[in-house]
């Protein structure tokens, strides 16, 4: 069995938005989006999996609610 270090499940507001075919963060329905989403992140020694559920609020993207979102990565420094 693989002892974790962490579990954290976390909720958060992410605004995407197109840098060269927009201003950054603008709120231009072609090229931006606000999703909410909901998930877990697990962390073990650097390394984490986040996996999460979105609910995309201004309906610019292709598809429908819900969204799933995985991402896996390495934690390359930590300042205290």
């Amino acid at each position: 069995m693989v002892l974790l270090q962490g579990c954290t499940w976390y909720g958060e507001f992410e605004h995407l938005s197109s840098i060269p075919n927009g201003t950054p963060f603008n709120n231009l329905s072609e090229t931006s989006t606000d999703i909410v989403w909901t998930g877990l992140k697990i962390e073990k020694n650097t390394w984490y999996v986040d996996g999460a559920l979105g609910y995309e609020t201004s309906s610019e993207f292709e598809g429908r609610n819900p969204y799933g979102r995985i991402k896996i990565g390495k934690e390359l420094k930590t300042w205290h």
